[in-house]
């Protein structure tokens, strides 16, 4: 399988509008900061996780392919997605962190592609069916709480991707609890592996289907 993983945010001064989705003529910002707790960033975060589960894939045989290498990058959420359409990738999986005003919002959840702005909307089913699989591996694997399925339909990278997309928040780094957890390499190490197991769950319940 082809697998892209998508290392959400990333440290950049520029700043410029991009259509929504390629069906409306509404924008939004192409770079965001994302959250931060007291033991890390955001973006640092992301790039960490995607890597360790690039490897945790690669050992499986996949061929992983990934938007950004550094936390310094300059990547739209236009430019995300072409990057796994362009790859043909059977799945792009878009790793962030959460934060919340309220500190007492914790647990992880896994937000899917839905509604009218969908340029592909093919992709609505089998996102959803792989997020389950997937956040209910790295629930199992990490012991967080899951939050469950949302779906959006106004994500930018969602209404431009081609191909299966499914965007994992991996805890709230405002909850000082779950941002410590989230700084240990081996809770790191635990949600690669969670997505790993995941992402060959859905394959083998692709193959049957087929």
């Amino acid at each position: 399988m082809v697998i892209c993983l998508d290392p959400g945010h990333g440290v950049t001064s520029a700043s410029k509008q991009e259509a929504v989705s390629p069906l409306s003529s509404e924008t939004k910002p192409a770079y965001v900061s994302g959250a931060s707790g007291n033991n890390q960033t955001e973006e640092e975060l992301n790039l960490a996780v995607a890597q360790l589960t690039r490897t945790e894939l690669e050992t499986l045989g996949a061929q992983v392919i990934l938007t950004r290498e550094t936390n310094e990058a300059t990547v739209s959420n236009i430019e995300r997605a072409q990057i796994a359409n362009a790859a043909q990738a059977d799945l792009c999986i878009r790793i962030h962190a959460d934060g919340s005003d309220d500190p007492s919002v914790s647990g992880m959840s896994m937000q899917v592609p839905a509604g009218s702005l969908l340029g592909t909307p093919e992709i609505e089913a089998p996102s959803a069916q792989a997020a389950e699989l997937i956040l209910q591996s790295v629930a199992e694997q990490t012991g967080a709480r899951s939050r469950g399925l949302v779906q959006r339909s106004d994500l930018t990278g969602f209404n431009w991707s081609e191909v299966p997309c499914i965007l994992l928040e991996m805890g709230f780094l405002s909850n000082a609890e779950e941002d410590a957890k989230l700084a240990e390499p081996s809770y790191r190490e635990k949600i690669a592996a969670g997505i790993a197991t995941g992402v060959c769950q859905w394959a083998e319940q692709t193959r049957q289907s087929q």
